[in-house]
């Protein structure tokens, strides 16, 4: 134990993890992996404000056929076939109507603005639990490099506990994690 931490000094401990991306880029990639970057919520603040300059706009088309018959007798007729007047009416009428309609107390307030930036608790929290997960992570690392342990169980312990560590911050990132340090590890450069 005293061997394994005296064998170190802290640049070659920490030049030991130069392959893994640092907390920035996984950050980075937690939050637009959660579509919660700060400028994706500026887009959308910005859009739900504009929102009320854009009109409600509705239509209606109709169309009508008529067709109006008016057959009159008249009495000094009474014994003949024809009508004293026989009339048809045929009618055709088509409406169109289009109106358009803005709702100006948006302008100065749209609980969608209010909407938009509750995002900004959901950045933080993402942010917040990457950050957690890879130190935690991070420090597991370091204690398995400078107190390496003696018996096979906590040995296996702790290698699965960085694994979890790992998969949790690949389900946060899309999976960037394990890509990136698979990348380093072949010498390809990590996608920032």
């Amino acid at each position: 134990s005293a061997w394994a931490e005296g064998k170190w000094t802290e640049e070659s401990l920490l030049a030991r993890f130069k392959h893994e991306p640092s907390v920035q880029q996984v950050q980075d990639k937690a939050i637009r992996y959660y579509q919660v970057h700060p400028d994706r919520i500026r887009d959308l603040r910005r859009n739900a404000q504009l929102k009320a300059l854009i009109p409600t706009v509705s239509g209606e088309f109709s169309n009508s056929l008529t067709t109006a018959l008016r057959k009159m007798h008249d009495g000094f007729y009474v014994g003949t076939l024809e009508f004293k007047e026989d009339e048809r009416i045929n009618g055709d009428r088509t409406g169109v109507r289009l109106q358009v309609s803005w709702v100006l107390d948006r302008l100065l307030f749209n609980a969608e603005v209010l909407d938009v930036q509750s995002l900004i608790g959901i950045l933080d929290g993402v942010v917040r639990e990457v950050t957690t997960v890879y130190y935690i992570r991070r420090r597991l690392q370091i204690d398995m490099l400078l107190r390496p342990p003696v018996d096979l169980a906590t040995r296996i312990s702790q290698r699965i506990r960085i694994e979890e560590l790992t998969g949790l911050l690949d389900a946060m990132t899309g999976g960037y994690m394990t890509k990136s340090i698979g990348e380093a590890k072949k010498g390809g450069k990590p996608k920032g």
